[in-house]
């Protein structure tokens, strides 16, 4: 039989690169919906992650600043208030009187509470705490307040403090009845040691520490008990924290920083609120996103703040500024002028 008689089948050459390119060109869409996918899914976990941590972590201490000045009887609040809201002022720098005798010291916590735990480094401050942005440090600001006491049983009992430690004594000791204790709490960032060894820069948290003293009693206390140390942390990654002071002057509300304040001639204006701003960015990086510069600008309340510039990851970070503002008890009006 003659050889041309068979029918050739299969590909030609042509044929055979035109598959190929189609499929490559289906392969490569296919890999390029992949990582606009994960892109995608990385920013938006980053955004979620943020919006977690910083809604919860700051409305979680509005809601305890908004026990500053509870139970006062006093509704002007300013750095010489006793056992006023926003602790501004202690034994170690209030306003010492020495024009009687003895010479009576002016400040929001009780004179006779002395030594490290009233030290002016655990008192509320403007830019004396870390950051992550350029020529800006983060404030601290520390409340007091007198909880609502229920008796429970042969217990006063109070809620809990920022640590999640229950407020709970005695109504006796000793056969005498126990005072009653005003809590402190400080909010201010530090290092967070549960942490990623490829984060940028400084790993910092917001923490509160919490402590708390005797209203009364014989002999009057000298300290603040289990105040001053790392605390708990509220905000994971927080690269910066700002206060401000909502002041009256007049007629007028305005907002100042806590430096701004204490640098006020004598007598400073009553407080009547307080702003919480901060720069919270996510945990989690999310990939070399081009849209994300390392040296970011953010307006945290009056502050415009620049990002300092990673040094130990090529990972990018979502960023996000949350803020809030809260009316403090019991200082609006002119109850007890």
């Amino acid at each position: 039989m003659p050889l041309n008689s068979y029918k050739q089948t299969g590909f030609t050459l042509i044929e055979l690169m035109i598959s190929l390119a189609l499929g490559l060109i289906i392969m490569a869409a296919a890999i390029m919906l992949f990582v606009t996918g994960q892109k995608s899914s990385a920013l938006q976990q980053g955004f979620a992650n943020i919006q977690d941590d910083a809604n919860f972590g700051l409305g979680y201490i509005a809601q305890d600043i908004r026990h500053t000045n509870l139970n006062s009887l006093n509704s002007g609040i300013n750095d010489r208030t006793i056992q006023g809201g926003i602790v501004l002022t202690s034994s170690a720098n209030g306003f010492k009187d020495t024009t009687v005798t003895p010479n009576i010291t002016y400040s929001n916590l009780p004179e006779n509470l002395i030594g490290t735990t009233v030290a002016t480094n655990l008192l509320s401050s403007g830019a004396t705490g870390l950051s992550n942005v350029r020529g800006e440090s983060s404030d601290q600001l520390v409340i007091q307040y007198r909880p609502q006491y229920t008796r429970v049983g042969s217990n006063w009992v109070g809620g809990f403090d920022c640590e999640g430690e229950e407020i709970k004594f005695p109504v006796m000791t000793g056969g005498v009845e126990t005072p009653l204790r005003i809590i402190v709490q400080r909010y201010f960032l530090r290092e967070d040691t549960n942490k990623d060894s490829k984060e940028p820069n400084t790993a910092l948290a917001l923490a509160c520490d919490a402590g708390w003293y005797s209203e009364s009693g014989t002999p009057l206390p000298d300290k603040i008990e289990s105040f001053g140390n790392n605390g708990e942390v509220i905000m994971k990654r927080v690269d910066y924290f700002h206060v401000m002071l909502g002041i009256q002057k007049g007629e007028k509300l305005r907002y100042i920083s806590i430096n701004d304040y204490m640098a006020l001639s004598a007598p400073r204006p009553r407080i009547l609120s307080v702003q919480l701003g901060a720069l919270v960015r996510s945990v989690q990086g999310v990939g070399n996103e081009p849209m994300i510069k390392d040296d970011q600008e953010f307006q945290v309340l009056d502050k415009k703040v620049t990002v300092k510039v990673p040094t130990n990851t090529t990972s990018k970070y979502v960023r996000q500024v949350v803020s809030q503002t809260v009316a403090l008890r019991n200082t609006f009006g002119e109850r007890g002028q």
